[in-house]
């Protein structure tokens, strides 16, 4: 495996399992969500950000 696609596989593989856990624990989906709403920010785009801050620093 060439190392380009190594690493674009690894940054695939870091969003796809960054937002896992979100998946399967939807009580903390919802604090987040509230959290969101609390201080008029955008849950989607939240996590979008995280997540590609996460892939950044990988």
């Amino acid at each position: 495996m060439s190392e380009a696609k190594y690493a674009r596989q690894a940054a695939y593989n870091r969003k796809t399992y960054v937002r896992f856990p979100l998946d399967l624990r939807p009580e903390i989906l919802e604090a987040f969500k509230a959290k969101c709403k609390e201080n008029g920010t955008t849950p989607t785009t939240e996590i979008k950000k995280f997540i590609n801050t996460y892939i950044e620093k990988q």
